[in-house]
């Protein structure tokens, strides 16, 4: 006798049913199960990085391969996590930002560096999952209706591609998208009532917008075009009732996010004023040249983003099923976007890939409202660049051809043919750790993650504890009684000591880049709060002047602090008993000079002080707003014949620095501070050229104002003797 199949003539769960299940709810279940899985992988940090010690290898080799002195770079400390780290220690001691700490980002910056900290890490982890849920929430939304093939690609690209800026960049882009496709749907009426479902849902969504600017301060701009957007949407759609509550949502999360940081209300607006000072001197001070690419493919890089951006505002203008005032909306939004997006992806050269990052997410939040072939050629080829920059950039593989050919043959041309056949037989390897691999490495990196937390309480607390001996063993600062802050950058070598921690507002002298940053710190070391000691390790970056990073500072370190020793790495130095609040200059010159013109300095014996005003033209500022300036070059002359050439930053002269003696690396800091007048012959400046690196009086004016004053403090005596120069 033949079984039967079970439940054939059953009335319920047959088989024709459970075929409906699969075409049916089932994928979706799947659908939404892998974006929530993948958006938490992303965004929450459950396995965070730790700090580490030293600069990178890679850069030091890109480093040395554009510039040829790869033995002039300094293995101690690496720039990024000397900030991470101080942020989280900021946070940690209750610093109050935009007061005691003016930075670009701010109290929930660990959602961007994901780095551990055991006083951060719930802020970090809150913070992420709300950013991960809302995320989420609206990615969803947008899928409604549409093939799912582009959630997939989207889901796939934000997990192979991982990038911090562009994921918290791009969420106020998707929930103008989302308002967009509500708007021009047949669910939208007018005036019509929020369930409360909705209102939940909308409650958090606008909470997380309140959280960015929390993060990182340069959002603001590409967030209030998006409220902007939003506001009006809400106000012009539904009830007034309802619209005036949701719109004071990301306001009333910010100021609890900031308060829940440990924040106080009343430093909030400073710390927004901060954020909008440091965001207006960027592009002069950070912008950088094409390093690591040939001028020519850099370049390309530039047209191929504007004309794949030029190919996404022609597929809007083509398309008829949006509204008029939507496909303006959507314009407007577009071209912000994408400009913020071409700043942070050309002005510093080493994050082009970003741009095109940004652009690929761009086209794919569009892709949920309506796809042509015109927007499907701009993904593709957006998504080859990123893959192509990825490759090119893969740090496995540029060791592996540097080791094999030498540094600074992948640039030089010469071998080119050779490095081309090597790296063919290494591309299938390489392609696999850009793509697949990495996108594996994440979701096992996250459930990694979720085991250590749960199974192991104590485990990240434990690699922190490492991680902080690491720094430690690399340089051992010397137990001092009282507080202590290190000059120009290297926060972790203090943070990983035992010493009390005491840093200037703008704590890494590469940012104090414009005058009203540089008078912070300047004062900081002229006021009560001033640290007892001072570590010092001179180092500039982009080849910049050294005596630019914090130079309008020098003169009140010289004036309140007392050298005690230099050690080969650091010079240090302890606050005198009496702080002077302003320094003694002479004036010895001051006139108005050509750019590019040869300026001899006037022949004084002492350190001179020097203030230029040197400004954009009206073109060179439109010019800098879009992309970036040329950058400006100072050429000096010294006494004995050397001729040197750096980059200065034109509101970084505006305070002033010393110009003479020379100052180039710590020891001759060390040389300053002690008086040494063998030095101060040796080095001293007889005349310097400012020109720009290109465009002439175009873009940046065709005179400038130079002042000299010398400097009459009174450093220390004599103690040449005394000091350990290596």
């Amino acid at each position: 006798m033949l079984r039967q199949p079970i439940a054939t003539t059953e009335p319920g769960f047959n088989e024709a049913s459970l075929r409906i299940l699969l075409r049916g709810k089932l994928p979706s279940y799947v659908l939404a199960a892998f974006v929530v899985i993948t958006t938490s992988a992303i965004f929450i940090p459950l396995n965070p990085e730790m700090p580490d010690k030293g600069i990178d290898q890679s850069w030091i080799s890109a480093i040395g391969e554009a510039r040829k002195k790869a033995e002039s770079v300094v293995l101690l400390a690496r720039l990024d996590q000397s900030w991470i780290l101080a942020i989280n220690e900021a946070v940690a001691r209750h610093l109050k930002f935009g007061k005691e700490i003016v930075f670009t980002f701010g109290p929930y910056a660990s959602i961007y560096t994901q780095s551990f900290h055991p006083a951060t890490d719930r802020l970090m982890m809150f913070g992420s999952t709300l950013l991960a849920l809302s995320y989420a929430i609206a990615l969803l939304y947008l899928a409604r209706g549409r093939p799912p093939y582009i959630l997939l690609v989207l889901m796939l690209f934000l997990a192979t591609f991982p990038s911090r800026d562009m994921l918290l960049l791009s969420y106020p882009f998707l929930l103008v998208v989302c308002a967009l496709k509500f708007a021009n749907s047949d669910d939208f009426k007018k005036d019509a009532t929020l369930s409360w479902q909705q209102l939940l849902v909308l409650i958090v969504i606008f909470s997380a917008l309140g959280l960015l600017p929390l993060i990182k301060g340069s959002l603001l701009f590409p967030l209030a075009l998006s409220l902007t957007i939003l506001y009006s949407f809400l106000l012009c759609c539904f009830p007034f009732n309802q619209a005036i509550p949701l719109l004071l949502i990301p306001f009333s999360a910010t100021i609890a996010f900031w308060i829940f940081a440990g924040q106080s209300v009343s430093d909030l607006p400073a710390f927004l004023h901060g954020t909008l000072r440091l965001t207006s001197g960027y592009t002069d001070a950070m912008s950088s040249p094409w390093v690591a690419w040939p001028g020519v493919i850099g370049f390309g890089f530039v047209v191929a983003y504007m004309t794949m951006s030029a190919l996404v505002f022609f597929s809007l203008i083509r398309f008829t099923r949006l509204t008029v005032l939507s496909k303006w909306l959507l314009g407007l939004l577009c071209a912000a976007f994408l400009l913020v997006g071409f700043k942070h992806g050309f002005v510093r050269t080493d994050h082009v890939s970003i741009a095109f990052n940004l652009l690929v997410i761009l086209i794919l939040t569009i892709g949920f409202l309506y796809t042509d072939r015109y927007l499907l050629a701009s993904l593709l080829v957006a998504i080859a660049l990123v893959i192509a920059i990825d490759f090119r950039q893969e740090p496995l593989l540029t060791r592996e051809v540097r080791e094999t050919f030498g540094i600074g043959t992948a640039t030089g041309g010469k071998r080119r043919g050779e490095i081309l056949a090597f790296v063919s037989k290494r591309a299938l390897r390489t392609f696999s750790r850009i793509t697949y691999q990495s996108t594996c490495s994440m979701y096992t990196s996250a459930w990694e993650g979720i085991r250590l937390r749960l199974t192991e309480s104590n485990a990240l607390q434990n690699q922190f504890q490492r991680a902080m001996a690491n720094i430690r063993s690399e340089y051992t600062v010397p137990v001092l009684n009282g507080t202590t802050d290190v000059y120009t950058y290297e926060q972790s070598v203090l943070l990983a000591s035992n010493d009390a921690w005491s840093p200037r507002p703008v704590f890494q002298s590469y940012s104090a880049y414009t005058p009203a940053l540089a008078e912070l710190n300047e004062q900081h070391l002229r006021g009560t709060n001033a640290p007892d000691w001072i570590l010092l390790d001179l180092m500039a970056i982009d080849e910049r002047l050294p005596s630019l990073e914090d130079g309008m500072s020098w003169p009140a370190l010289l004036d309140n602090y007392t050298f005690i020793s230099f050690d080969g790495q650091f010079v240090l130095m302890r606050r005198k008993q009496v702080i002077q609040t302003t320094s003694d200059y002479e004036l010895v010159d001051k006139g108005t000079y050509r750019t590019s013109s040869t300026v001899t300095l006037p022949d004084t014996r002492g350190p001179l002080f020097a203030e230029v005003d040197l400004k954009p033209t009206l073109a060179g500022t439109l010019w800098m707003a879009l992309f970036k300036p040329p950058q400006l070059n100072i050429l000096l002359n010294l006494g004995n014949g050397v001729t040197k050439n750096y980059r200065v930053i034109s509101n970084m002269m505006t305070t002033g620095f010393i110009v003479s003696p020379l100052v180039s690396n710590t020891a001759e800091f060390a040389s300053l501070a002690t008086g040494n007048q063998r030095f101060q012959d040796e080095s001293k400046v007889e005349s310097i050229s400012i020109s720009p690196s290109y465009g002439g009086s175009l873009l940046w004016s065709g005179t400038f104002t130079l002042t000299v004053r010398r400097y009459q403090g009174q450093s220390a005596p004599n103690l040449t003797r005394a000091v350990h120069i290596p």
